[in-house]
């Protein structure tokens, strides 16, 4: 009986262990949400803009595919495969980002997707373990209903196929808030595909808001002074009841950000490039400038963000009314113009946060045929 429990023992020793899969990570994570792209036709815009997928099995892996399927009553409606070079050209890039500290220094958004401490991003779609791969800026249009992201990795060298599901909010969001502001306004940037809020995670959703004048021009004369756009100083305003939980109000504004007169399109990008990598050496509250934070009774929060410096209108731990004045349009922060930037999160700070969709009571589109979820570049009046 020894040696053939010795044999059992040594056979079961040699028998390789069950693999398993690599963890599949996303931020933001569930649920995600669309947006419209063309709110007549009813066509929905989704950006996933992180997925990680990293290997916690022990044991070197190959990724050799991740499939990103778009379920309906958990059918398959699109499906999209990342193999190859594309695999490749995200694990360079990934890698390149965090090299560069990037991964740290705009970790608002990334949020936790590589973990605490973050994983190391592999350059290649081969990880070893403990390494990471890290999937950017994945965007699905559509018509119709989707009720799922499920990212379904391929592996080769002992891991298992990973799956994980991702929730589609179910809704659009319900009409709560009022605009922030009373008039005739230009939304320089909206939550569109075509301009830089949908890209960036906390802000995904938000609206840069301004005013247009004579000309079609946000400014008088040239433009060089705050004072010579419409839309300075105007009053900003509480979109909904809540209480102040952030009040900032001591940051200057820099006039050298605006574009001088007679500057190319192409010098100006190069120059605030330069100064926004500077403001962001200062820490994350630089780039908001004077903002007011207000938290709602159904744990959201809006932000109201480059405000005009100076003595605050109101106070942290102070309730507001919807329509009760926070603040006036400045140009402090990250700012390149006079504008109120404007958008909702699920967190008590604008930046370290997740945007969310808003939907407005009372403005409408006064160019648009029908109504619809505002845009990049759209003309809105409150009612």
């Amino acid at each position: 009986m020894r040696p053939l429990a010795l044999a059992l023992l040594t056979a079961l020793l040699a028998t390789p262990a069950i693999a398993a899969p690599p963890e599949i990570r996303a931020y933001p994570s569930a649920p995600l949400h669309s947006y419209p792209l063309d709110s007549v036709h009813g066509v929905q815009g989704l950006v996933v803009h992180n997925i990680a997928v990293v290997n916690t099995t022990g044991a070197p892996l190959t990724i050799e595919a991740v499939d990103l399927e778009l379920l309906r009553e958990q059918s398959v409606v699109d499906r999209r495969t990342l193999d190859g070079a594309v695999l490749t050209a995200a694990a360079k890039r990934g890698a390149a980002l965090q090299a560069a500290g990037m991964i740290d220094a705009i970790g608002f958004q990334f949020g936790d997707v590589l973990g605490r401490p973050p994983a190391k991003l592999a350059a290649a779609p081969v990880l070893a373990s403990g390494q990471a791969l890290l999937i950017t800026d994945q965007v699905f249009g559509w018509t119709g209903k989707r009720d799922a992201l499920r990212v379904v990795v391929r592996s080769t060298g002992g891991g298992e196929t990973a799956m994980r599901v991702l929730p589609l909010a179910a809704t659009a969001p319900e009409a709560r808030y009022a605009f922030p502001m009373k008039g005739v306004f230009y939304v320089q940037a909206a939550p569109s595909l075509n301009t830089h809020h949908r890209w960036v995670v906390p802000e995904a959703f938000a609206l840069d808001i301004g005013q247009l004048g004579a000309g079609g021009l946000s400014y008088r004369g040239d433009g060089a002074r705050f004072a010579d756009y419409y839309v300075y100083g105007q009053p900003v305003l509480a979109a909904a009841d809540g209480e102040v939980v952030q009040v900032i109000s001591d940051q200057v504004e820099d006039a050298t950000a605006v574009r001088k007169p007679g500057e190319s399109q192409q010098a100006y990008f190069g120059r605030i490039q330069r100064w926004q990598g500077a403001l962001m050496a200062k820490g994350l509250d630089a780039l908001g400038g004077n903002l007011v934070i207000v938290r709602h009774p159904w744990g959201e929060y809006s932000v109201y963000a480059h405000l005009k410096p100076g003595p605050a209108a109101v106070r942290v731990g102070q309730a507001v009314k919807a329509g009760q004045l926070l603040g006036h349009v400045g140009s402090s922060g990250s700012s390149t113009e006079p504008h109120l930037h404007f958008h909702v999160c699920d967190a008590p700070s604008a930046l370290a946060c997740v945007g969310l969709p808003v939907a407005f009571t009372n403005v409408e589109n006064p160019l648009a045929l029908l109504p619809g979820a505002i845009q990049s570049g759209d003309m809105v009046v409150t009612k």
